[in-house]
C-alpha cells in the first residue's frame, strides 16, 4: 500500500467529511485524496500529481497558493499578537485598519463591520441583527426572512434554512418556520417553463412572485430578503437582465431589508469590488467571507 493510500485509509476511520456519503466513504466505495501542497492555481496530492484547482479551495484562495508575502505577513503578526477578541470594546490595530479598508471598498452607506468565524456564522448573525433591529423598533412580529430556491447561505440551523437546496434540509428538520423561499433567478433553467419570456420579463415575474409571497405572509411579518448577487452553489448563475432593478422596489414598498450575501461574489470576483456594485444593488447589510 502506498503512503498516499495509507493516509486515505486512516482518514476514512477518523474524519467526518462534509458533503460526502458517509457510508460509501467509510467503506472505501467513494474516492479520497490527500492534498499536500499548492502553488498558484495548482494543488498537489501525496502521489505528486498536480491539478488545477478551479474551485480555489472552497472559493477561499482568491490570489492563489504559495504566496510568500502573505505567509510572511501572517508569521510577523503571529509573533506580535496571534489573536484577540473584539468583545467589550477590545480591539487591535490590524482589525481597525481592516474594518476601515472594508468599509471604504464596500461603500453603499455601510458604517460598521462585525467579525464572525465564517460565512455561515455571518449569516446566522445577520438574522440576529434583523431580529434585534425590529424588536428595538417595537415590531417583534416582523421576523420572517425570504430567501430563494437554489440559493446558498450556509449550513447551520438558520443559515442552512436560508439555503434553498434540498440536500441541506433533508433529515435536519429544516427550514425553520420563519424562513421562506421564493423563485430562483435562474433564467436558463426556467425560460422554457415560462413560455419564452425575455430576461426582463422573467425578472418582473420573479419580483411579482416575491411581492405575492410578502402579501401572503403579511408585510408586517416579513423582515428581510437575502440573496447572492450571483447564484453560487446553485449553479454559478448570473441574474437575468433587470433582476435586482425589479426586486428593490418591492423591498422598499414593504419595508423589507436587503441582505446581500457576498461570500462568493465579493472581493473582485464579479469584476467589481462587490457583486452589489456590479448589479447596482442597495443592500442594508452585506455578508462577506472567503476573502
Amino acid at each position: 500500500m502506498s503512503l498516499h493510500q495509507d493516509l486515505i485509509e486512516r482518514d476514512r476511520k477518523v474524519t467526518f467529511h462534509a458533503s460526502t456519503h458517509l457510508r460509501d466513504f467509510a467503506h472505501g466505495d467513494a474516492p479520497g485524496r490527500v492534498i499536500t501542497g499548492g502553488k498558484g492555481i495548482n494543488i498537489v496530492d501525496k502521489d505528486g500529481r498536480e491539478f488545477i484547482d478551479g474551485f480555489a479551495g472552497l472559493y477561499c484562495v482568491n490570489i492563489g497558493y504559495g504566496r510568500t508575502e502573505v505567509a510572511e505577513a501572517i508569521y510577523k503578526q503571529a509573533l506580535e499578537l496571534s489573536y484577540y477578541h473584539t468583545y467589550v470594546g477590545h480591539s487591535n490595530e490590524p482589525q481597525i485598519e481592516l474594518s476601515e479598508r472594508v468599509l471604504k471598498i464596500a461603500g453603499l452607506n455601510m458604517s460598521k463591520v462585525y467579525y464572525g468565524m465564517s460565512g455561515s456564522d455571518a449569516n446566522e448573525t445577520q438574522l440576529k441583527i434583523v431580529r434585534y433591529y425590529n424588536n428595538v423598533l417595537g415590531r417583534p412580529q416582523k421576523k420572517k426572512v425570504i430567501s430563494r430556491m437554489r440559493g446558498y447561505h450556509g449550513s447551520g440551523i438558520a443559515s442552512g434554512s436560508l439555503t434553498g437546496l434540498k440536500a441541506f434540509h433533508d433529515h435536519f428538520d429544516l427550514p425553520i418556520d420563519t424562513i421562506r423561499h421564493t423563485e430562483a433567478p435562474h433564467y436558463y433553467l426556467r425560460a422554457a417553463e415560462q413560455h419564452g419570456m425575455t430576461e426582463r420579463e422573467f425578472s418582473a415575474y420573479c419580483a411579482d412572485k416575491l411581492e405575492a409571497m410578502i402579501l401572503e405572509e403579511g408585510p408586517d411579518t416579513v423582515a428581510a430578503f437575502i440573496g447572492e448577487p450571483v447564484l453560487g452553489t446553485g449553479g454559478i448563475v448570473p441574474p437575468p437582465e433587470g433582476y435586482w432593478e425589479a426586486i428593490q422596489p418591492v423591498l422598499d414598498k414593504y419595508d423589507v431589508l436587503l441582505i446581500a450575501d457576498e461570500v462568493v461574489c465579493g472581493f473582485g470576483r464579479t469584476g467589481s469590488d462587490f457583486g452589489s456594485h456590479h448589479y447596482n444593488m442597495k443592500p442594508d447589510l452585506i455578508t462577506i467571507a472567503k476573502g
